[in-house]
């Protein structure tokens, strides 16, 4: 049978009312999983909404323990901006559902330098923040997403990038990742309950908080007048944030997230990759 009639004879048997035929049909669709999102776009008919449900349902055990089993491949890339760029496209490929890759963050992040560099030209930390983050005639790029802080989606890149919404440490990553393909030493800042990026410009160090526009604040003032300031303050700050405490922090916002959803699988999921990071 053709790989396309032979797809479209599954997804018809995608709610049969045998557990026999709905498990064959799982695993020859697991299978096939990486190429199915392209095989599923030249059906005749389009997937209706229940259809990719089913099919997100049927999928989701594999994809689980293909992210498990995979999950610490970050390590191996060379730098932390490589290897926070690799533990992102996984987990944002992971969240965003079966239709994604994690190969393709890192194309989506290319076509926005490419649309900043058109844009601006070449732009130092303070110029990117700027066009990532100020309002710009009315339209403001990304911004935080404070009327859904919580929501699990904030920690997906794909989502941000689709959306223009985040919440503190996605802002940050963008940035980072974004710099990073100017030439620009962008680094995170672990700031407790509020994560920041840190650049050096003009020859000082600037803390930014990419939640709130962009903000420019200059460190050596949050360390000594923030009201969370203490005598670790200072070192917390010029001590840039790891990825392995970057993703960590990103696992245990999800963990908070799917808390506050009573979604206790996804909740353990997420502590299961906190525990092999930490193990690792």
């Amino acid at each position: 049978m053709p790989a396309i009639a032979h797809l479209s004879h599954l997804i018809k048997l995608l709610d049969d009312d045998s557990e026999v035929v709905r498990q064959a049909v799982s695993q020859e669709l697991t299978g096939m999983r990486r190429e199915l999102p392209q095989q599923i776009e030249t059906l005749e008919t389009p997937l209706t909404a229940e259809e990719e449900q089913l099919v997100a349902q049927l999928l989701e055990p594999a994809r689980r323990l293909e992210l498990e089993d995979t999950w610490m491949r970050w390590r191996w890339m060379e730098g932390p901006d490589a290897q926070l760029e690799e533990g992102l496209s996984q987990l944002s490929a992971f969240l965003n559902g079966w239709k994604s890759q994690s190969a393709d963050l890192a194309k989506r992040l290319d076509t926005l330098a490419e649309l900043a560099f058109a844009a601006q030209g070449r732009m130092d930390a303070h110029e990117l923040a700027q066009w990532l983050f100020a309002p710009h005639g009315g339209i403001t790029r990304f911004r935080g997403n404070s009327k859904d802080y919580y929501a699990p989606m904030n920690g997906n890149l794909f989502w941000v990038l689709d959306s223009g919404l985040g919440n503190p440490i996605s802002l940050c990553c963008l940035y980072r990742l974004l710099g990073q393909r100017f030439g620009l030493e962008i680094e995170g800042c672990n700031f407790p309950g509020h994560f920041l990026s840190r650049v050096s410009h003009h020859d000082q160090t600037w803390l930014v908080d990419c939640f709130n526009r962009g903000r420019f604040m200059l460190a050596a003032d949050v360390a000594k007048h923030h009201p969370a300031a203490n005598p670790g303050m200072e070192d917390l700050i010029h001590e840039p944030a790891t990825a392995d405490g970057t993703l960590l922090r990103i696992l245990r916002n999800l963990d908070e997230a799917y808390e506050r959803l009573g979604m206790l699988p996804e909740r353990q999921f997420m502590r299961r990759l906190a525990v092999k990071l930490m193990e690792d």
